[in-house]
């Protein structure tokens, strides 16, 4: 690969660490602001997205008039101040405030590295390497979990420093990233996004509402049947991301084995890790539902992104690309919410329960998607 493209690469690890970084740290942000209650502690995780969204739609506007490289490294210089920065907060206020402050630079960032993709590469090698951008995503999760949670154990405001890997991607921007042409210029244009666009953006909100119970409930699940303790949790979801890691690297061989049917049998897989979840009987039928879920979210996040860049013109690529990544931190917004909802009228809020139902979900996917696909066919047949 070149160095251009090793500099988009970098990109994507500053996006899933935005919330994973101080994941293992907040037992410990407890601990040093005892007067501050558990909810307000977790905005420590929920405030970054609160800016993240918004920014993400004026990000095509500031590129426009500063350019790529200047925006990355304006949203870079962000990240670095708002990440880094919490471990030098004396107050808890102050700490939020640094969180806010980290969610306008992600916000700046995330849309940069798949519009660039859509820009540079076509064909089959944008398929390869929207693959790459989400293993890159990935990889970022996982050494921020573990890193993380090493630091943490000294002191809680080492776990802060890991947002310094900003540095990398600051400084493979200054030097290798190149500028797209004016007439490519992925913040070049205005108009409407085409459906497609919005269509393959409400597919990733639907898939990370559905995958987000996972987070949310794994480590209670865990703990409620005594199939392990809060390590044990953290250690399944690396599992998961380490199988979307993978999932994302080997994307055009599974596509090529696949074809069309691709989204069906990834569906198919991660109903059948929401029902061994449902199902678990111990710690290791936990795990494998888990890694079933994370290898095939890791083969769809990426394919409805490829969907999103080939329905939409390259000028107006960062603008469908922002759309599609607040799409993502949405779901993610939305997914406790929703199945909260949805266990009150069933009257169940087991989290074993709450994995079944995203297996029926996602169930009810692949037989819709099934039934739309042969109606379809039923129509082209006719037609011709």
């Amino acid at each position: 690969m070149t160095l251009n493209a090793w500099s988009i690469l970098s990109i994507s690890l500053l996006t899933v660490m935005a919330g994973a970084a101080v994941a293992p740290a907040l037992g410990a942000v407890q601990a040093a602001f005892p007067d501050v209650s558990p909810t307000t502690i977790k905005l420590l995780l929920t405030a970054p997205s609160v800016c993240i969204i918004p920014m993400s739609f004026l990000a095509p506007r500031i590129c426009a008039r500063l350019g790529v490289r200047r925006t990355l490294l304006l949203g870079g210089a962000l990240y670095l101040l708002g990440g880094a920065g919490g471990g030098l907060a004396t107050s808890f206020p102050m700490l939020l405030a640094t969180r806010i402050v980290l969610g306008i630079g992600v916000g700046l960032v995330m849309p940069m590295s798949n519009s660039l993709v859509s820009v540079f590469f076509a064909g089959e090698e944008r398929v390869r390497m929207m693959g790459r951008t989400a293993s890159t995503a990935n990889l970022g999760g996982i050494v921020a979990l573990f890193c993380s949670g090493w630091l943490a154990q000294a002191n809680w405001r080492y776990a802060f420093a890991i947002y310094a890997i900003s540095l990398v991607t600051m400084t493979m921007a200054a030097l290798f990233l190149q500028e797209p042409p004016p007439e490519q210029s992925p913040a070049a244009a205005t108009g409407r996004l085409p459906l497609g666009a919005w269509l393959g953006a409400l597919g990733l909100l639907l898939l990370m509402i559905v995958f987000y119970c996972i987070p949310t409930n794994l480590a209670l699940f865990l703990i409620r049947e005594g199939y392990g303790e809060a390590a044990n949790s953290g250690m399944s979801l690396a599992g998961s991301t380490t199988a979307g890691f993978v999932a994302g690297l080997i994307l055009p061989r599974t596509r090529l084995m696949f074809g069309r049917q691709l989204p069906l049998v990834m569906l198919c897989l991660m109903a059948a890790g929401f029902f061994c979840l449902h199902y678990a009987t111990g710690l290791a039928s936990a795990m494998g539902g888990v890694v079933l879920v994370g290898f095939g979210l890791g083969s769809l996040w990426p394919s409805l992104l490829v969907a999103v860049a080939r329905a939409t013109p390259l000028p107006l690529s960062m603008r469908a690309m922002a759309l599609a990544g607040s799409m993502i931190f949405l779901g993610q917004f939305l997914s406790p919410l929703v199945f909260d909802a949805v266990g009150v009228l069933l009257d169940t809020r087991q989290p074993r329960d709450i994995f079944g139902l995203a297996g029926l979900a996602t169930g009810a996917a692949v037989l819709g998607m099934a039934l739309l696909g042969r109606q379809v066919r039923r129509m082209m047949e006719q037609r011709a």
